[in-house]
């Protein structure tokens, strides 16, 4: 396997001495970005890749918003209502105990993402890889008229990748994609995501948020993906 990204090497990072710095009994319950900056920035490779705080909470906030952390670091939650301050939290990640000492991750999602096999069947028959994507497919099929192709080829510039979702607004004449992340500690998988996200941009693509027609989801949990699905459809259907 190829190293991963730097940028996700610097998120595992930032996750291990975020983890570190919840154990420490003395730690708040819940911490700002300044001082999981003033800790982060202990680390030597850390240091160097930050200049300063700010240039730290620049870097959250990017992947905070193409989803990306919050694949590596579950454990904060971010007020975004301010769109030029956003104000970062962070917990302890929440852990069960169960046999053999062994952990398992509280929040972990049900709906597990295989990549492998089609083996979901949803409501008109076609068959998808995962719940997630079943819930994305089903939305997109009620409406009248869209025309959706699952799994369709995309040429770029010298090679060619496989979108989740073409989607056809017949009504506009405008061409969506759309691609699914499901939550994973892969670091296989991560790595795949970052590549294909990358490959995107290389290749010209913007997120819809952009005026482009790139669609990006993660999972986190089942009312998350549900709001997402419903907030991107009726972009899609503008």
């Amino acid at each position: 396997m190829k190293s991963l990204p730097q940028e996700i090497k610097i998120l595992k990072l930032i996750k291990e001495k975020l983890d570190k710095l919840m154990s420490d009994s003395e730690t708040a319950l819940e911490i700002r970005s300044n001082e999981l900056y003033d800790f982060v920035k202990k680390h030597p490779t850390l240091n160097s890749y930050f200049n300063d705080g700010k240039m730290f909470n620049q870097f959250l906030r990017e992947y905070h918003n193409n989803g990306i952390m919050k694949q590596i670091i579950p454990n904060y939650r971010v007020d975004t209502y301010n769109k030029n301050f956003y104000r970062w939290f962070f917990s302890r990640e929440l852990k069960n105990k169960i046999d053999a000492g062994k952990l398992v991750e509280t929040k972990k999602s049900s709906l597990s993402y295989y990549k492998s096999s089609l083996h979901i069947i949803a409501e008109n028959g076609t068959k998808l890889r995962s719940l997630q994507e079943k819930k994305i497919y089903e939305n997109l099929i009620r409406c009248n008229y869209l025309t959706i192709l699952y799994d369709a080829p995309i040429q770029g510039s010298y090679d060619r990748k496989y979108v989740d979702f073409k989607i056809l607004n017949r009504l506009t004449q405008k061409t969506f994609y759309w691609e699914h992340f499901g939550m994973t500690n892969s670091d296989e998988y991560l790595e795949s995501m970052a590549d294909k996200i990358e490959w995107y941009k290389n290749n010209g693509f913007k997120t819809v948020e952009n005026r482009g027609n790139i669609i990006y989801t993660y999972f986190s949990t089942d009312n998350k993906l549900e709001k997402d699905i419903k907030r991107y459809i009726e972009l899609i259907l503008e």
